[in-house]
């Protein structure tokens, strides 16, 4: 993606204006109002009325706010002749400051940053010596977007913060959002995407507050990049829209030039190359009709790459690139031009990246640095040399982990699905070399919307939450012991309950700032060869992984590590996919042999291959990510029949969750163990029956029916409880997920997600959790772009009852039909109180729906799913 620099032009206005409302005045008042020519024309009229007064000041100032007209209208000629004016009757050393401080931004007209950046290095200079806060605000807000233009990004930092300080100072919240939203920039360049995009939102926030439209049009443009960086597109083009807006109704055509390049890239990344040429051939013609035809490089850039990228093209806009002075610009088409050259002149490719490499280091941004890299190890591979391209693949892909570590969590999926083609080229690159674990270690890594599985690291605010939990437990304890029904029992217990909420709105707040939190307590390569050791013989771990032209199986047991490939395009799979989890959901079952084609299909790519490890499987354990998370396993086909026929099958969020349980321990179910809630609203009769006959099968067990299945009889029944059985409705909100929940009974009437982790002092002896509840499992993307509905988006409902300490979750990924499971649950924990571990007694369950009459499509019985602790 481009970016062009947007510059912002400022008038330099003089410290005092005179009272009379002269062409002066009229000039700035149509200036604010985006009418430059008028400006320029009332303003031509306040310089001739100075030069027959022959008052100095009067025509300094009239020539310098000539000069930002001509400038904005393109005409940097008649800009600079003005300026020379100006100079020759500079009265003293304020007014002689200003006009260095126009010469530098005319300079950066000119396409010459390093020109500019010395004129306004001393401007600066000056204006602090003048105790001049305004100019010198204006003077170091532009000194750097000429430091910006050379690439030196930690001293243009340093200048718009200086600009930021002068303006706080003022009070000039309009001065302050210039610096913010260029600071914003700044941050985009290094990588720094999350405290890019709080800087130009806080701008923003600035420029609606003192009502400049303009300022909030720039604001919106720089907000956009950030999004178009992270992937979120459509946003993006939202933003560029109504900036484009303002733009077109100010005449502004530099401005106009950048946004139309910005729309061309994104037509351009979704195919729309027809759009994509009309966006550029508009920007090149307003960049041309502002007299800057050296801004239009980027453009003619984006251009050659959307005709195909012929490498003669490419090394022509990278000279020109040189020669504009254009640094990120020509580092961009020597990586083009490297990859365009990387299968006819491999040796050219590779100095080309060698060069593109040495520039990015030098302009110090991530976004080119990580590219460089990336580039690198292709042709290293290429080339046979593949220990110099595992380097280079691994610095790309921690350079993209300091950029994502950035983000919070909504921002950072989207990121990592943007770049998630250098993580494959490393996998794929591991795999070559034989490191199956080293492979299974970074698709670890890439998996981004697993939960972490066990407690995250206590430090900081975790670890004061952790040190009162532990302290109100065993409060808890001795209290219970001595008095159950105490009130102190009951305040220490309602404690314990709100500083779980508090532990997991903190892990949440961690996982929004930091979207390696999950990563950081998941499993390391050391850890997965340890925990060979304790998976029993029986369970084989799958980890399938999906590339653009095929499909890994990665495979995981007692006796080693193993990779299968599969010749399918990536697009196949998750077509089939979609297409089957669509007509799940949608409860599609009138064609059973087209939902039976698809699985055969998805079988054939995802078991076939691992047959013989199948074969000898007794518990097949599915790492899911990306599109396989809304896919149950046992629906699968492989020799006409269904995977739940031939073996168990459970889910973990990642694989390193299977560390903290190294070996199996039994779980037997009794009555006075269970607790079952069924129809709390009186909604779902099915659900009754349901409760009633499992509660027959299990004396001594607690029933909550209808009216009586209110949260709080729900945290009263269950300590000490094994399982506890919900047959409920589950509501999903993908709109505002802080919404979704489960209902109960009650006033309230419904157990909301965030409510969830505060189970946890009821839930201490809870093993597992049943949501015999529709969509209860369904991990969600939101559309809201609120952070802190990130984690419900991702999760779904029924992770958040691991958040409360439940090992093992069972739930659905549909809307399931009552009849139908109503029989499984009855059939799950028959197989239960026969001694059936989890699994097991689901799959038992499974196949008995399945040979039910009128009952064999998969939608009747294999929309539960199990995660977490199978055994």
């Amino acid at each position: 993606m481009r970016r062009a620099l947007l510059l912002l032009w400022l008038l330099l206005l003089p410290p005092g204006a005179p009272a009379a409302d002269g062409p002066l005045e009229r000039g700035d008042a149509a200036w604010k109002a985006g009418e430059i020519a008028t400006a320029l024309t009332d303003w031509g009229q306040a310089l001739e009325a100075a030069q027959k007064t022959g008052e100095d000041a009067q025509i300094t100032e009239a020539s310098v706010r000539l000069a930002a007209a001509y400038r904005e209208l393109g005409r940097v000629d008649s800009a600079a002749k003005a300026l020379d004016l100006a100079g020759a009757h500079a009265p003293d050393d304020a007014a002689r400051a200003r006009v260095q401080i126009a010469r530098g931004q005319l300079a950066l007209a000119r396409g010459d940053p390093d020109a500019a950046e010395k004129l306004l290095t001393g401007a600066f200079e000056a204006e602090r010596a003048l105790q001049d806060p305004g100019n010198a605000a204006t003077a170091a807000l532009s000194l750097g977007v000429a430091r910006l233009a050379r690439g030196h990004l930690a001293l243009a930092d340093e200048a718009f913060s200086a600009a930021a300080t002068l303006s706080e100072t003022l009070g000039d919240h309009r001065g302050r959002a210039d610096a913010l939203t260029d600071r914003g920039l700044v941050a985009l360049r290094q990588g720094r995407l999350r405290d890019a995009r709080d800087r130009v939102e806080a701008a923003l926030a600035l420029y609606k507050q003192v009502q400049d439209d303009v300022g909030r049009a720039d604001a919106a443009t720089d907000l956009a990049h950030v999004l178009q960086e992270l992937g979120r597109d459509d946003l993006a083009a939202t933003r560029y829209h109504a900036a484009l807006e303002v733009a077109r109704a100010r005449q502004d055509l530099p401005r106009q030039a950048t946004i139309q390049q910005d729309l061309g890239a994104l037509a351009q990344r979704r195919g729309d190359a027809a759009e994509a040429r009309a966006r550029y051939t508009a920007a090149e013609r307003a960049w041309t009709a502002a007299g800057r035809p050296a801004q239009s490089v980027s453009v003619a850039l984006d251009r050659v790459l959307l005709d195909g990228g012929a490498p003669a093209a490419l090394g022509a806009v990278r000279d020109r690139a040189r020669d504009a002075g254009a640094r990120r610009v020509q580092a961009e088409a020597t990586l083009d031009l490297a990859l365009a050259l990387r299968r006819t002149d491999a040796a050219a490719a590779r100095t080309a990246a060698t060069q593109a490499t040495k520039r990015a280091d030098a302009l110090d941004e991530a976004g080119l640095q990580w590219r460089a890299h990336y580039v690198t190890g292709l042709l290293a591979r290429d080339a046979g040399d593949r220990p110099g391209a595992l380097a280079a693949l691994r610095q790309a892909v921690d350079q993209l982990e300091r950029t994502r570590g950035d983000l919070d969590a909504q921002d950072a999926r989207h990121f990592a699905f943007g770049h998630a083609a250098v993580y494959r080229a490393l996998i794929d690159l591991l795999l070559g070399e034989g490191d199956d674990l080293g492979a299974f270690t970074y698709a670890e890594r890439l998996q981004q919307d697993a939960l972490p599985s066990g407690p995250p690291p206590a430090e900081g605010a975790l670890a004061r939450l952790d040190s009162e939990q532990a302290w109100v437990r065993d409060r808890l304890a001795t209290a219970a012991a001595a008095h159950p029904d105490s009130e102190q029992t009951a305040a220490l217990r309602e404690r314990l309950a709100a500083l779980h909420v508090a532990f997991a709105h903190q892990v949440d707040t961690l996982r929004a700032k930091d979207p390696d939190f999950d990563r950081r307590v998941r499993v390391a390569p050391e850890d997965l060869e340890a925990l060979q050791a304790h998976l029993d013989p029986g369970v084989t771990v799958l980890q399938p992984i999906v590339f653009e032209d095929r499909l890994v199986l990665l495979v995981f047991r007692r006796d080693g590590l193993l990779a299968r490939t599969v010749e399918v395009p990536g697009a196949d799979v998750r077509k089939a996919i979609d297409l089957l989890a669509r007509s799940l959901r949608a409860g599609l079952a009138a064609r059973p042999e087209w939902t039976e084609h698809l699985c055969d299909q998805l079988g054939s790519w995802l078991l076939d291959p691992i047959a013989p490890q199948i074969a000898h499987t007794d518990v097949l354990v599915v790492s899911a990510s990306g599109p396989f998370r809304q896919l149950p396993f046992g629906l699968l086909r492989t020799g006409g029949k269904w995977l739940v026929q031939e073996v168990a099958v459970a889910g973990v969020t990642h694989v390193g969750s299977l560390q903290e349980r190294p070996t199996a321990r039994d779980f037997h179910l009794q009555g006075p163990g269970l607790l079952l809630v069924g129809d709390p609203d009186g909604t779902l009769p099915g659900a009754e029956k349901e409760v009633e006959a499992i509660a027959s099968d299990y004396p001594g067990a607690d029933v909550l029916l209808r009216s009586a299945g209110t949260e709080a009889a729900l945290e009263h029944a269950a300590p000490g409880k094994q399982a506890i059985h919900l047959a409920t409705h589950g509501r999903i909100d993908p709109e505002e997920p802080a919404r979704s929940h489960l209902v109960l009974a009650g006033p309230d009437g419904r157990l909301g997600y965030n409510e969830i982790p505060g189970l946890a002092p009821w839930l201490g002896s809870c093993r597992l959790v049943v949501l015999s509840a529709c969509e209860s499992g369904l991990p969600v993307h939101a559309k809201s772009t609120s952070p802190d509905d990130v984690i419900i988006s991702i999760n779904g409902l029924a992770a958040q009852f691991r958040r409360a300490g439940v090992e093992t979750l069972v739930a659905s990924l549909w809307r399931v039909d009552d009849e139908s499971t109503r029989f499984l649950m009855v059939r799950f924990y028959e197989g239960l109180r026969q001694g059936f571990d989890i699994a097991h007694a689901l799959q038992r369950a499974q196949q008995q729906v399945l040979a039910h009459p009128g009952w064999s499509h998969p939608w009747y019985w294999a929309g539960f799913v199990v995660v977490g602790d199978w055994r």
